[in-house]
Order: structure tokens, then C-alpha cells, then sequence
């Protein structure tokens, strides 16, 4: 698959489309998230998360947007420093591993590995879809939504998706051990999430090996997790939040010692706000729900936990 400028040359965007309608405008700040500018910057990746990604839905101008991000990623232009965050200085390129992972999470909310691949639309009824979106009458724009065959195209958007993994992943597979602490984290997550979507598990052993914070651990140990590796060891860990992570994997969802770990975090749940520098994706939103909703998957998690109800928001929003 075509990845980098390629993409850029060679899809028609004139003939796909994102949340607001005909892609024909996203070369613009795909092209300006490249610009080695902070303020260009963050403007063009607010513009891809709003029209490529709006609210976690994938489009049919997804994958092609994701494909050209891809093979930028080794850009000097994406070493530029474009936010600070308590963990320190963030540089573009990690922000795009994050979209990366973003893109191929909200991949398979409707479409799991069994979905299968709709059939191909034919080229007038897209030309008809195109068309209505690019209406200057507002009412016939919007009435597009509601065309049975938008539904197929944004079907046939997710196996897009589905189909560049590999592609991705390889993309990712370098930065795995780069020299920033943040690029590796991120890059472990983005590889972790191109495996559920499809593409081979990723090695992370190179990962493992240049670790050197508990944020950092605990990355690589929910990627294992969340790749099928066995993660029982990790129970053993001195760190109680390594332990933690250990315990989320699916495959020690029922696991005891898993369960306790878990019983045992919660009993703190307001130190879970203080465990990370540079939280984990999945601890962004706040840790003690990810720990209830966890507890709350295993058939042995017969005690009731207790505090505020799941979704309450008191984990650090990172």
C-alpha cells in the first residue's frame, strides 16, 4: 500500500469523504502536519481528529489519511516540540503514534475480525454520495446521511482499515526503540492496537529493554496483554502498579491473584490519580474506572466495590 506522499498523489480525495462531507480539502493539513511549525501543527491535527476521526468514527478517508501519516513518521519536521505535558516536551511525532492508535481502536468498535468485506460500491452510486456533499443546497448535503449506500461506504471504510494494519504496523515497528521515552510508549501502543486490528504482534522486546520508568513498564505490560502474551510474571512484580497492569490483560480476567491485585488498588482509588508521569491510553480518562469496569469483567469479583459509580471521572485525565 502506498504510504507517505504517495498517498497524497495517488488517492482520489476528490472521491472519498470524512465527517464533513468530500475529502477534496484534506491535503492541506495532512501536508501541514509536516510543516515543523507548533502552531501549524496542532491547527492541522484538530482539523484530522475533527473531519478523519470525529468522535472515534472511522471514515473512508480514514485509512488514506492514516497511510500518509504513517510514512512521515520518521520526518525530521515531526522532532519539533508541539505541547508540553507533565512528562515534558512532546514532539509531533508522538502525537501522530497517538492518532495512529486512536484510528485503529475506533477500527473496531463495529467491526471485528469476523465482519465481513461489503462489496464494492458501485462508481456511480459513490459519484451519486460525492455529489450531494458537495451540494450547495444545505437540506440535500445533509440528506446524504441517510442513503443506505453512505452506510456501505463507511463499511467498506473500516475494512480499509482492516487492510492497511500490516502496512501500519511496519510503519510504527521502527520507533519501537526510538531514543525518546514518549515516542516509545506511544509507538507500544499504536503496535499493540494494529494487533487487535489485525496485524502481526509486535516484538517489544527491543521496548522492553530500553524501559525506564514505571510509565514506561507499565505500557509495554498492557501491550502484552493486550496481544496475547502471558503476563503472569509481571504479577510478581515489585511495582504494585506493574502488578496492576499485569492484572488487566484479558487472558488473567479470571485469574485470582489477578483479581486481588485489582481488589487491592481499589482500595486507594484516589492514589491511582498519582501512579503516572505520562498516564497509558487506557488510563487517560481516569484509572479507577478502567480498575472497576476490569474487576467487574471476572467471574470472581464476587466482593462489591465500593466509591463512586463507574464513569464518575476521578482518575487524573492525564
Amino acid at each position: 500500500m502506498d504510504t507517505g506522499p504517495d498517498t497524497l498523489r495517488n488517492i482520489d480525495w476528490d472521491r472519498t469523504f470524512h465527517a464533513y462531507g468530500c475529502a477534496a480539502d484534506l491535503p492541506g493539513p495532512l501536508a501541514a502536519v509536516l510543516s515543523g511549525d507548533a502552531g501549524t501543527f496542532d491547527e492541522a491535527v484538530d482539523r484530522l481528529y475533527g473531519a478523519v476521526l470525529h468522535q472515534g468514527t472511522v471514515y473512508p478517508a480514514t485509512a488514506p489519511a492514516a497511510l500518509f501519516l504513517a510514512g512521515e513518521l520518521g520526518r525530521p519536521a515531526l522532532d519539533t516540540v508541539v505541547e508540553e505535558r507533565a512528562s515534558g516536551p512532546i514532539a509531533g511525532r508522538v502525537v501522530l503514534l497517538e492518532f495512529l492508535a486512536e484510528a485503529a481502536l475506533s477500527s473496531l468498535v463495529d467491526h471485528g475480525a469476523d465482519t465481513p468485506v461489503p462489496a464494492p460500491v458501485p462508481e456511480t452510486e459513490r459519484d451519486h454520495v460525492i455529489a450531494m456533499m458537495r451540494s450547495e443546497d444545505e437540506e440535500e448535503a445533509i440528506a446524504v446521511w441517510e442513503e443506505p449506500v453512505v452506510e456501505r461506504l463507511m463499511l467498506a471504510g473500516l475494512a480499509d482499515m482492516r487492510a492497511a494494519t500490516p502496512t501500519l504496523a511496519e510503519a510504527v515497528r521502527p520507533f519501537l526503540t526510538h531514543p525518546d521515552r514518549s515516542t516509545r510508549i506511544r509507538a507500544v501502543e499504536a503496535a499493540a492496537a494494529l494487533h487487535r486490528l489485525g496485524a502481526e504482534a509486535p516484538d517489544l522486546s527491543g521496548a522492553a529493554d530500553l524501559a525506564e520508568c514505571r510509565d514506561e513498564g507499565a505500557a509495554i505490560v498492557l501491550a502484552l496483554g493486550d496481544i496475547g502474551e502471558d503476563t503472569t510474571e509481571f504479577l510478581a512484580h515489585a511495582d504494585p502498579v506493574i502488578r496492576v497492569c499485569a492484572s488487566l490483560a484479558p487472558a488473567l480476567r479470571n485469574d485470582p491473584a489477578a483479581v486481588a491485585e485489582l481488589r487491592s488498588a481499589l482500595t486507594d482509588p484516589d492514589a491511582v490519580a498519582a501512579w503516572f508521569t505520562t498516564p497509558p491510553a487506557r488510563f487517560a480518562l481516569g484509572g479507577r474506572d478502567v480498575l472497576v469496569e476490569a474487576l467487574a469483567a471476572s467471574s470472581n469479583a464476587t466482593r462489591t466495590v465500593t466509591g463512586p459509580p463507574v464513569g464518575t471521572g476521578t482518575g487524573d485525565p492525564g
